[in-house]
């Protein structure tokens, strides 16, 4: 046994025990060994796979960091929730029980009962259970509870595995993203990916997107070594749509369409003939206009149900659709959607401590994303390469369209549309990267403008959410105050394009 084996496996039995302790400290269960014993087996092998792949695609000191930093940070933050929600959240059975989600705390508990009883754990697969309409996590998580805590209901080793999940897609994005377009790229893609809040408190709870965010980092990394290492790249795309399928056909159904088009135009476009060529994009035109069709009646259904949910259970909603009509309703709730989490609402609403902060935290984290990918869309039309541009186009259209899905699919709730959303955020994750790298590299000034854009708006929008919910201030009228607001960005925006010909004119040499 060399001496890099026997670090690797010292520094894993280390970190393991250092878990295993932790959970026995705070939910030891009947039997406190147990709870130390298999969480120290869960973690520790976990973060020896963890190391192995860091060797195996030869990454760097900071990958390396935002990969323990990716693991470390969703694993305490889940400590402190479990700990301090029953103290400090709502009066309500999820918090009470440690639970951020609702979804998690009915599902979870399912899974200890499922785990306690004589029935198979395929039958996570039935109908019985409601609490999760595929059946995958609900099954894993009886797995876990039945193999590794037969004693007692252990909640924190599910957040092991989210936080396992969240850390090892990493090394897989860096890899994929640094043979596809270098290391500066793959790098901030890779910090993206470790401290992007959304990920951080879905990784924290017991929650699906963590797991499914892993498993497309994989997929991301076997698209882009179809060339170097054809065999390993075929597994890893099968092997990783396929578990998607068990914790949601939907997003599997959605990541391996976005996936095979990435592969047809960065593998095999180029390379076939012009009739092969045109084919095939009927052909992919006919498949998203049947995608559309079959999938048309249930988005339909789903979103007017979580509309109407939407609406009947906040009245500030029903007092703001009052101002913009029944005819704006449905654009005016998903384009609320689009801005949830909400940061001028996080941050003036007279909510309780815990869960300010975690709102804040989400939405600040969106909120800095968003400029950061428009300034990416903005430059990659001076992208260079075709292939390259039209590679990326096809990552900020798949975006764009998953975020409108998200949010017609969720109603504006300010929970269920940030985690849709982030089932792409390993595509969020690299055009945001690429709006960083391409912003500092052309010295950009786009990034600045949209950002100074979001305070303004941010601006008006505290001052109206403090007249509404303290009367601090005489609040303006929303239409004028949106038609200022249009204004605004407009001067800044063309204000920006101009500003760019003229210097663009400038240094054209006569």
């Amino acid at each position: 046994m060399n001496k890099i084996i026997r670090r690797d496996i010292l520094t894993s039995a280390l970190a393991g025990a250092g878990v295993g302790i932790l959970v026995a400290v705070v939910n030891p269960g009947e039997l406190r060994w147990i709870g130390f014993l298999t969480t120290s087996i869960l973690a520790g092998g976990g973060f020896w796979l963890l190391q192995f792949l860091l060797r195996r695609f030869d990454a760097g000191k900071s990958v390396q960091i935002a990969s323990y930093l990716a693991f470390a940070l969703r694993l305490l933050i889940g400590v402190i929730l479990f700990l301090t929600l029953p103290a400090f959240g709502y009066d309500e059975p999820y918090n009470n029980n440690g639970y951020l989600y609702l979804d998690a705390y009915r599902r979870d508990t399912d899974a200890w009962e499922l785990a306690q009883s004589d029935a198979p754990i395929t039958a996570a697969f039935q109908n019985e259970f409601s609490t999760d309409q595929y059946g995958g996590l609900l099954s894993l998580s009886a797995l876990i509870y039945r193999a590794f805590s037969p004693d007692a209901h252990r909640p924190l080793l599910i957040l092991v595995i989210t936080s396992i999940f969240s850390a090892v897609g990493i090394p897989f994005f860096w890899a994929g993203a640094k043979e596809r377009w270098g290391t500066a790229t793959a790098s901030a893609g890779a910090w993206i990916l470790a401290l992007y809040p959304e990920s951080i408190i879905l990784g924290a709870s017991q929650m699906r997107e963590p797991i499914l965010i892993g498993l497309s980092a994989i997929t991301f990394w076997g698209v882009t070594a179809w060339k170097s290492e054809r065999k390993n790249s075929i597994l890893a795309i099968a092997i990783s749509l396929i578990a998607m399928v068990f914790i949601s056909s939907r997003a599997a159904a959605a990541i391996a369409a976005a996936v095979l088009i990435w592969m047809w135009i960065d593998h095999f476009h180029d390379t076939a003939g012009k009739l092969v060529r045109i084919f095939s994009w009927v052909m992919l035109g006919a498949l998203l206009a049947a995608g559309i069709f079959l999938g048309w009646n249930w988005l339909r259904d789903s979103s007017r149900y979580d509309l109407y949910l939407m609406e009947s259970a906040s009245g500030r909603i029903q007092w703001e659709l009052e101002l913009v009509g029944e005819r704006f309703r449905v654009p005016f709730i998903v384009s609320y959607g689009l801005a949830q989490p909400v940061l001028p609402a996080a941050i003036v609403y007279p909510g309780i401590a815990i869960t300010r902060a975690v709102a804040i935290f989400r939405a600040l984290g969106w909120y800095l994303l968003v400029p950061i990918l428009l300034a990416g869309f903005i430059l990659l039309w001076k992208e260079p390469g075709k292939k390259d541009r039209r590679v990326l186009l096809l990552f900020y259209i798949t975006i764009i369209i998953w975020t409108i899905l998200s949010s017609a699919r969720a109603g504006g709730d300010q929970w269920d549309n940030p985690r849709y959303r982030s089932i792409f955020l390993v595509w969020m994750a690299l055009a945001g990267a690429y709006g960083l790298v391409r912003t500092i590299k052309n010295r950009s000034f786009w990034l600045w403008r949209l950002l100074l854009l979001e305070v303004i708006y941010m601006g008006f929008f505290i001052h109206w959410y403090l007249s509404r919910y303290y009367d601090l201030f005489k609040r303006m009228d929303f239409w004028p105050m949106v038609r200022l607001l249009l204004i605004i960005g407009a001067v800044i925006i063309f204000g920006g394009i101009i500003f760019d010909l003229l210097v663009t004119r400038s240094q054209t040499p006569e």
